[in-house]
């Protein structure tokens, strides 16, 4: 079953079962179906383009370039490009690593 499926199937069990919306353990249902499949992480703001339309990142040195031709281009520290795709993917490598290593700690 998708986290999607699984969600709507938690929020549908409100009506189903005439489940009382203060009912502390159907919120925490649904919060444990997130946390289940989901790192949730507070994202950074990032600032505007600059005037080359470049937006660089804080700490992991990333550029987003807003004026490409082909639209917003990703490019990792030492110049490489990547898509968005494979920069989440990525990232969501990074946050199972940290999960495990704090689970085992």
């Amino acid at each position: 079953m998708s986290i999607r499926d699984e969600l709507t199937a938690l929020i549908a069990r409100i009506g189903d079962t005439h489940v009382d919306a203060d009912n502390t353990d159907f919120h925490e249902d649904v919060v444990d179906a997130i946390l289940a499949h989901y790192g949730v992480v507070e994202l950074p703001t990032l600032n505007d383009p600059d005037d080359d339309g470049q937006i660089y990142t804080d700490v992991a040195e990333l550029r987003i370039d807003t004026s490409g031709p082909n639209g917003n281009e990703v490019f990792l520290p030492g110049g490489s490009q990547t898509s968005p795709h494979q920069l989440r993917q990525e990232a969501s490598d990074y946050l199972a690593a940290a999960n495990r290593a704090e689970a085992q700690s």
